[in-house]
């Protein structure tokens, strides 16, 4: 049973309808319920602190990641305590393996992605969360998507003009970087290196297919065995109607 403080929190009147039935759905799964329990402090002070119903739907894709994972026999570590300057937010192991993910909710997918513009998101992207990666270990971030979603090539093509404006551009990317506080491209590209893979929604035939965009810079690859695991826990859906 979920928690009786959050449970009396997300079924007050003013909490947001939608991002209610989720966690109720999602807590009929014990495992799920247990992370809720364990966490419930950390959890609790989110959705709190969250003022706008946009902002509270942030913390819902975070606690779907934590679902997902839960569910599919993995040990979910919500913000595990590490000697470095900011945590992920997650550490997720299976069999004797495990590796950290960083959540990023985009809520315009069509204004932050697809224009003229997408590749410099990209980097945008890359640079707020790849800061938060663990040296020397496994980093995946985890994009949800609001509106449309790519297909898999315009994340290649993203990332490949990515690079292109970093060589081409140095100055002018220097200076980009320099608002997240990387002190140069060579330290950006030891944080984009430490991102092995980034799970993203991609269009195919007309669908939805969440996918595993394999960083081609990464230092350490992902194993198999991760791989498998973590197409399972992505292809479970996120609304239910």
């Amino acid at each position: 049973m979920t928690d009786l403080e959050i449970n009396t929190y997300i079924n007050d009147s003013s909490f947001d309808t939608n991002l209610r039935k989720r966690i109720l759905e999602w807590s009929k799964e014990p495992s799920f319920v247990n992370f809720l329990n364990n966490n419930k402090n950390k959890i609790l002070k989110k959705l709190r602190t969250a003022q706008e119903t946009e902002d509270k739907r942030d913390v819902g894709i975070e606690l779907y990641v934590a679902f997902i994972f839960a569910t599919s026999n993995c040990e979910v570590v919500y913000e595990p305590n590490l000697p470095i300057q900011k945590n992920p937010d997650f550490k997720i192991s299976f069999d004797n393996l495990y590796f950290f993910c960083e959540v990023k909710r985009l809520r315009n997918w069509i204004d932050e992605i697809l224009d003229e513009e997408m590749y410099k998101k990209c980097g945008d992207i890359i640079c707020e969360k790849a800061i938060q990666s663990v040296p020397n270990e496994i980093n995946i971030i985890y994009i949800r998507k609001g509106g449309m979603a790519p297909d898999y090539g315009d994340l290649d093509s993203g990332f490949e003009k990515l690079v292109n404006w970093m060589e081409e551009k140095p100055e002018e990317f220097s200076k980009k970087i320099k608002k997240f506080k990387i002190k140069s491209i060579e330290e950006f590209k030891t944080y984009w290196g430490q991102v092995t893979a980034v799970i993203i929604p991609m269009r195919k035939d007309g669908k939805f297919i969440p996918t595993i965009w394999n960083n081609p810079n990464a230092a350490k690859p992902l194993p198999d065995i991760l791989k498998l695991k973590i197409y399972e826990a992505i292809q479970k859906p996120f609304r239910y109607d």
